[in-house]
């Protein structure tokens, strides 16, 4: 008997949900809107002409578009064709893509001429004379006209199997060059599936895609494949704004939204501003890509007047997800449980033994829509993947409940002066500051303690480090991990993807603070 993830492919949720419901709305961007019916007949003529210009299953295809009506037409086009994206985000630059086109030897580019990020394409027309496996450079504006000129080519093609490799996303984290993931239509089909089923998405449900629709918490957690899986309309937010966010909610009656922690924390601020929008349609909001502390949590809920759901999840596949009827304790201080029956996660020490509950260890993984391995033949192979478990590189510890709550990153504490000392332990800390609204801590070289402490903090006014530190003696901590320095910033500086910067706050704190 084939089990769910064996079943499905991408374009044929498309196809199913477009005969059922082909005259409901199901993607909306500022300038356009399809039905059903109009996304798959749209993504069928542009596969058409991908066809016609040797685009072929098993091609790779390079696409770095901004959140888009036409993203969605062309990730059908290409998933029909079983051509494989290759998704790059908008904000990624030039050394990083040149690197993607070298790992993935794409064919082919598509990008946009119509965003206001212009350099997108001036990246894509460099990458077409320099990357030697490329032969074509598509852009947004050309597949519109072709939409508009009425031609119809005929695929003559192998439709796509559950086990094919539908696209290949890139790894998470904050640093050095993504790694590349092949996802299978039917594994992918089912994230999508479980997750939807998780936040009790329908056909009336609207999603706001707010982060990068590239991004997998966006694409398929549940996101846009989610919605489509439904028969939900997709909002396609491009530029993360507080004001484009909370306008998109009133206008299309959003009933679910998909936030990284930064995203949702200048809503927040927002509306403790101004909170004259109109979001009283909005039902849960899904917050993940980086850790979400309690205090955040409790504020975010209380500003968007909507239950929280946090996520933990991976592109390599695991997702974890609190419960929407979680209690408080639970839904604001972890990161939920695996949706899957058949997923496995551990919590394990340096030997990859279980420790208990409660005490923290490496996060490892297990299920039937987690990778094993990544694509190509990188040294990660070998460093991520173990007795079958996948090795995110995260710390956590498993509560009572069973849920996950995740610390911090394996190789991410601080050793200072032989002290050892988590970032998130003083960042929980320093977040109950009322002058303190976000903070984020790193370490930094120093010849003397050999990895010196420092805090940055969005907030509303300058502390003197002898306050910081009185205050953290006031709540137990050790002097060890009081910051050695202390830096008020006006915003966080961001990866592509749109998590703090941790790389770029260890440069700020060597150049103090410029």
């Amino acid at each position: 008997m084939e089990r769910e993830w064996e079943t499905e492919t991408l374009v044929g949720l498309l196809e199913r949900t477009a005969a059922s419901f082909g005259e409901r709305t199901a993607v909306v961007d500022r300038f356009e809107r399809m039905t059903y019916a109009e996304l798959l007949d749209a993504s069928k003529r542009i596969a058409g002409f991908f066809f016609a210009h040797s685009i072929e299953k098993g091609d790779r295809v390079i696409v770095q578009m901004p959140n888009s009506v036409m993203f969605e037409v062309v990730c059908f086009a290409l998933f029909s064709l079983g051509a494989l994206p290759v998704f790059i985000l908008p904000m990624h630059r030039e050394h990083v893509i040149e690197a993607l086109c070298e790992a993935s030897q794409p064919k082919a580019y598509v990008t946009s001429q119509d965003s206001l990020d212009r350099e997108c394409y001036a990246i894509g027309a460099r990458m077409l004379e320099r990357c030697g496996s490329l032969e074509r450079l598509f852009t947004d504006v050309q597949l519109r006209n072709e939409l508009s000129s009425g031609r119809v080519v005929e695929c003559d093609i192998e439709s796509p199997k559950p086990g094919d490799v539908a696209f290949l996303s890139l790894s998470g984290g904050t640093t050095g060059i993504p790694k590349l993931i092949g996802r299978t239509n039917g594994a992918y089909s089912y994230n999508a599936l479980i997750t939807a089923r998780h936040c009790r998405m329908d056909a009336d449900s609207v999603m706001l895609t707010a982060i990068p629709a590239a991004h997998n918490f966006a694409l398929g957690t549940p996101g846009m494949i989610g919605t489509v899986l439904v028969g939900g309309k997709n909002v396609m937010c491009e530029y993360p704004s507080p004001l484009e966010i909370l306008d998109w909610i009133g206008r299309e009656q959003v009933t679910i939204a998909s936030f990284v922690p930064t995203v949702s924390s200048l809503c927040v601020r927002y509306r403790s501003i101004d909170a004259s929008d109109d979001i009283g349609s909005l039902q849960y909001f899904l917050v993940g890509g980086s850790v979400f502390s309690p205090v955040q949590a409790r504020e975010a809920e209380a500003a968007f007047e909507a239950r929280l759901v946090q996520v933990y999840g991976m592109a390599e596949g695991m997702t974890f997800l609190t419960d929407l009827d979680a209690p408080d304790d639970v839904r604001y201080g972890s990161q939920g449980r695996p949706r899957s029956p058949e997923d496995v996660f551990r919590i394990v020490d340096e030997d990859f033994a279980d420790v208990e509950d409660g005490v923290e260890g490496e996060v490892i993984v297990k299920g039937p829509y987690t990778i094993k391995r990544y694509f190509g033949d990188v040294p990660a192979n070998e460093s991520s993947f173990r007795d079958g478990f996948y090795r995110p590189g995260d710390k956590g510890l498993r509560l009572p409940s069973g849920d996950i709550r995740i610390t911090g990153r394996v190789h991410e504490q601080i050793n200072r002066a032989g002290e050892k000392i988590m970032p998130s332990e003083v960042e929980d800390v320093l977040m109950g500051m009322d002058a303190v609204s976000e903070c984020a801590v790193v370490g930094v070289a120093d010849e003397v303690l050999g990895t010196a402490i420092c805090a940055f903090y969005i907030g509303e006014r300058d502390i003197e480090l002898v306050e910081a530190a009185a205050y953290m003696r006031s709540r137990h901590m050790e002097d060890c991990c009081i910051p050695d320095q202390l830096q008020r910033l006006d915003s966080w500086p961001l990866t592509a993807v749109g998590k703090i910067d941790r790389e770029g706050l260890k440069e700020a704190a060597v150049h103090g603070g410029k």
